[in-house]
């Protein structure tokens, strides 16, 4: 019986070993370092992880970048994770945030930008950024609040209110 068991567990753990070292395991990148200059840094789309959600950035168009005092770049797949990943750090007004401005296809500075309210985003926060402000887009205190309080699209009711039925 034992020399049952040996042979199945030999089994198991040669087609283990075969599955990955058959599979493209590629390294996502979900921070990066010495990021001196604070600027943000450009992001490829599939290779890049949310330092919150742990959700692959597969879309520009809601990311963000947070940068703390030590040159540590994080990446965020929506503006939403990167507020709640902010809450959590001290030190908060040493980090300095960017977000892809839609309007502008570019990052600009977080607390300088403009955000909607209504966007369907990849984690359903629903806040898209611009540069230039539009009637009903709120500043970035605003949405950093409505993110702490739970006022966002991940709350059905306001998702009702705000882009109706799915």
């Amino acid at each position: 019986m034992l020399k049952k068991i040996l042979i199945l567990i030999s089994i198991l753990v040669g087609l283990l070993l075969l599955l990955f070292s058959t599979t493209g395991f590629e390294k996502s990148i979900v921070v990066s370092e010495n990021n001196i200059e604070k600027k943000a840094l450009p992001i490829k789309l599939n290779h890049y992880t949310d330092r919150y959600c742990n959700m692959k950035i597969v879309d520009i168009n809601y990311t963000a970048e947070a940068i703390i005092s030590d040159g540590k770049t994080f990446f965020f797949d929506d503006v939403g994770c990167m507020v709640s990943w902010l809450k959590e750090q001290k030190n908060q007004d040493s980090v300095v945030l960017w977000v892809w401005a839609k309007d502008k296809q570019k990052y600009i500075d977080a607390k300088d930008a403009w955000y909607s309210t209504n966007e369907i985003t990849p984690m359903e926060y629903g806040f898209g950024a611009y540069q230039d402000k539009q009637k009903d887009y709120i500043d970035f205190e605003t949405m950093r609040l409505k993110v702490y309080r739970g006022e966002t699209l991940q709350n059905d009711i306001l998702r009702k209110k705000e882009i109706g039925n799915d």
